[in-house]
């Protein structure tokens, strides 16, 4: 058994998701500001605790001379460079698979309340344009053809929860997986043409971003509602700002963007938006679990046992 070791969490309050945590774990208070913190303390942690939304490079790594393993508690690890990490022989893990569900509720709920026209419905009333006793028509989302970008863990909660609404579902990716029942779509652009909606939930990384370009905007059209639940760059920011104020997209409903965290000037005047501040896999009993599985990790790691959810 390794002796106490010295860990930072990367986020205030993070530490309180380990009430009891074990007795050879040494934490450094952080406090608000994680950067001071760094700088008088970041020569002395060995264990990072990370959650997946800060840049963890070459730069920021070298200010941790001795780390051994970041443990994230996310399903997420694109922030980490795996290169550095592998050549300073740093174990890096994550928390797969817990939080897909809750990232797939608010995907859904986002998506269907666009589609049902729900933010336009409230700004009409809002803004005294109810001068009848019939309120504006609206579509049915039974039969609606609707897309998934990506047919992970998250898509698949994702279609597990839009089938009972009756809508056409298709997905696209970049390989067909033979086991899915779901229609596979071989070019994201023959899906956009085919979807009045489009989720994605993608794998950001270098090979998907701004993926969701002006061109597949365009494809969506006017009527056409985009959703996005995997990470700001993925998705052409300024493209998708200019489609929806020209009225070329129809809506969008945002937990991600680029940067984070975004300002509310950018999206004042943005119309038919939902957005979230990257919270749709923080709910309070998928951040226990994580916790727990990141405990489990460094636990394995300060034994030499196998680590339960190996990155690197």
């Amino acid at each position: 058994m390794t002796d106490a070791v010295t860990i930072l969490a990367m986020h205030p309050e993070m530490h309180t998701l380990f009430p009891t945590p074990p007795k050879r774990w040494r934490w450094i208070e952080a406090g608000n500001d994680i950067d001071a913190t760094i700088n008088e303390r970041g020569r002395d942690v060995e264990i990072l605790l990370s959650a997946s939304i800060e840049k963890l490079d070459n730069v920021m790594l070298s200010r941790f001379p001795k780390l051994r393993m970041i443990a994230s508690i996310s399903a997420g690890f694109s922030n980490v460079d795996l290169e550095e990490c592998r050549a300073r022989g740093i174990a890096v893990t994550n928390a797969p698979g817990l939080n897909s569900g809750d990232v797939a509720d608010l995907a859904v709920t986002m998506l269907t309340s666009l589609l049902l026209g729900i933010p336009k419905s409230q700004n009409y009333i809002l803004e005294d344009r109810w001068t009848s006793p019939a309120g504006p028509l609206r579509f049915s989302l039974r039969n609606l053809p609707v897309g998934i970008v990506g047919l992970g863990s998250i898509g698949q909660e994702v279609a597990r929860r839009l089938s009972p609404f009756g809508v056409d579902l298709k997905w696209w990716g970049p390989r067909a997986k033979p086991d899915v029942d779901i229609p596979y779509v071989a070019a994201l652009e023959d899906l956009a043409d085919q979807c009045r909606g489009l989720i994605v939930c993608c794998r950001p990384d270098a090979s998907t971003h701004h993926l969701i370009s002006e061109e597949i905007l365009a494809r969506l059209g006017p009527e056409g509602v985009l959703v996005n639940v995997s990470r700001g760059s993925v998705v052409d920011e300024d493209a998708l700002i200019a489609a929806l104020k020209s009225n070329r997209l129809g809506g969008a409903g945002l937990d991600v963007f680029d940067p984070e965290p975004t300002s509310g000037k950018r999206w004042s005047r943005v119309p038919n938006v939902i957005l979230t501040p990257h919270q749709g896999g923080t709910t309070y009993e998928t951040l226990f679990a994580q916790a727990q599985v990141a405990q489990a990790n460094i636990e394995c790691f300060l034994d030499g046992r196998a680590l339960p959810s190996s990155v690197l």
